[in-house]
């Protein structure tokens, strides 16, 4: 059994990478690019839509002048996080809203996530999104033509 020392440390671990993946959200909702890139590792890297950035001068391009305005809001749940020393995995949900061109967005996915403690804290090593849809609002995603969406089952 572990000692209750590494206990409490995998608790903080677990917390502090939490808060990371918050920070994260909060970062892009303000569309500030450099604070962002600093949540990566020097060799970070950023995978979503076959496209892929590595290392900090790439996730600059990524995060910096293409930040869309406004920004999209991000909102992570589900997270769940396997530690291994000073370095860890994790998986999380992510639910976004975005305005694009007057229209409201709405999408949802996860993150596959590989996390590495640098100089004392944890950032993002790797990070793939994965994207089930990313619709207009008013349509929906259901499948349906009318756009009434499936049953209500709470009704």
């Amino acid at each position: 059994m572990p000692s209750i020392e590494d206990r409490i440390q995998a608790i903080e671990d677990r917390d502090e990478i939490r808060e990371l993946t918050a920070r994260y959200c909060h970062a892009v909702r303000d569309g500030a690019g450099e604070a962002v890139v600093d949540l990566f590792t020097e060799d970070g890297a950023l995978e979503m839509n076959d496209r892929k950035f590595e290392g900090h001068g790439e996730l600059r391009q990524a995060y910096g002048a293409s930040m869309r305005q406004p920004t999209p809001r991000a909102f992570i749940q589900n997270h769940v996080i396997d530690l291994d020393g000073d370095r860890a995995t994790g998986q999380c949900s992510v639910e976004i809203r975005a305005v694009e061109k007057g229209r409201a967005f709405t999408a949802a996915g996860h993150y596959d996530d590989t996390y590495r403690r640098d100089n004392g804290s944890w950032r993002f090593a790797r990070r793939l999104l994965h994207i089930y849809h990313w619709v207009p609002l008013a349509d929906g995603w259901g499948d349906d033509a009318e756009g009434t969406g499936p049953p209500n089952p709470l009704e």
